[in-house]
């Protein structure tokens, strides 16, 4: 083995006396044959060696920052991915955790409800091919053509209204229905009007292809009773701005009687005027309720006369307000104070 020769040493094999060749920096030479100096250091990362560092089969000393950081996250949405496929996997979601309320059509529904019951009393013994078409347009196949009528009498409906709605599954559901029905006495050619009365129906309607039908014949079922109202504790009174706001609301109501009425000049709101569809005739009671607010809340009832000299009384929530040294009317809704069902 032979000894490494002493730095500055002539190298093995150099002529005799030949200086030892001087160690320089690396130097790049640019297309010009200038000097561009020492070329700075620089770092390539091919990409088999950026999808080494990711997965993790690179030396701990070797992996760069930035691959452990990004190792990190894609380990994290790995195991977010994993648990959140196992939990579907082991425990999906059942279809019946979204309610059926959510896809019914509940107002077809109501609707082919609303036309069946007047289309099911209105017949005519002269006429038995209109009464079986009408109810052919809103009623499956398979049930009696008649939906039940012998065939005989004279009946006429008026226009229903819905008055309940009972979901029962995914494609059926039951609708209350009342609609007003009168009854003739005689015979064709010399009918004459019995009586009129409100009836009920039950009505059983299922969803075919997008559409809504009755599916089957209907119940007759009392009329439901309209609720009785609690009424409200009155709030206290506040009698001089009660005194004080008067002749303006009494003012506004003859106003609006007429035509559009500005509510709040500052504001340049309106409110849009009856144009003489009735007639003013007085306002009767007016309380303001007591509050600290910049404005204020009354119930007024007026009493308003039809063109044919019918009187109606009406009541009003009326929010009055100051402009400047008056009051101005700002805000008119109809009452609830006089009770809620």
């Amino acid at each position: 083995m032979e000894p490494e020769p002493e730095p500055g040493a002539p190298a093995i094999g150099a002529a005799p006396g030949a200086p030892a060749p001087a160690e320089s920096p690396h130097v790049e030479v640019s297309s010009s044959g200038r000097s561009a100096g020492p070329a700075p250091r620089r770092i390539h990362v091919t990409a088999l060696e950026a999808i080494r560092d990711v997965v993790g089969l690179g030396t701990r000393s070797g992996k760069r920052r930035w691959s452990r950081t990004l190792q990190a996250a894609v380990a994290a949405a790995t195991l977010v991915t994993v648990v959140v496929g196992v939990r579907t996997i082991f425990s999906p979601v059942a279809a019946e955790s979204v309610p059926y309320s959510a896809t019914f059509p509940e107002a077809l529904a109501v609707s082919t409800a609303e036309r069946f019951a007047e289309a099911y009393y209105t017949w005519d013994e002269a006429d038995e091919d209109g009464h079986a078409a009408a109810i052919a347009e809103v009623m499956v196949a398979g049930v009696s053509r008649q939906a039940g009528w012998d065939g005989t009498g004279r009946s006429e409906a008026g226009q229903a209204s819905a008055s309940g709605f009972s979901l029962v599954d995914a494609g059926n559901a039951i609708v209350t229905v009342v609609v007003p029905v009168t009854e003739y006495a005689g015979h064709p050619g010399s009918w004459r009007r019995a009586h009129t009365a409100e009836r009920a129906l039950s009505v059983p309607v299922t969803v075919i292809d997008a559409r809504t039908w009755v599916s089957g014949l209907p119940a007759a079922v009392g009329v439901p009773v309209a609720p009785q109202g609690t009424p409200t504790t009155p709030a206290e009174q506040d009698h001089a701005v009660t005194e004080q706001t008067r002749d303006v609301v009494s003012g506004f109501f003859r106003s609006l009687a007429q035509t559009d009425t500005t509510t709040d000049g500052a504001r340049g709101r309106s409110i849009t005027g009856l144009a003489g569809t009735l007639v003013f005739d007085s306002l009767g009671s007016w309380t303001v309720e007591q509050s600290d607010g910049p404005t204020k809340t009354g119930i007024a009832t007026v009493r308003w006369t039809t063109g044919e000299g019918a009187s109606l009384e009406q009541q009003y929530r009326v929010v009055v307000g100051r402009q400047g040294a008056s009051w101005t009317v700002t805000t008119v809704t109809a009452a609830f104070a006089g009770g809620t069902p």
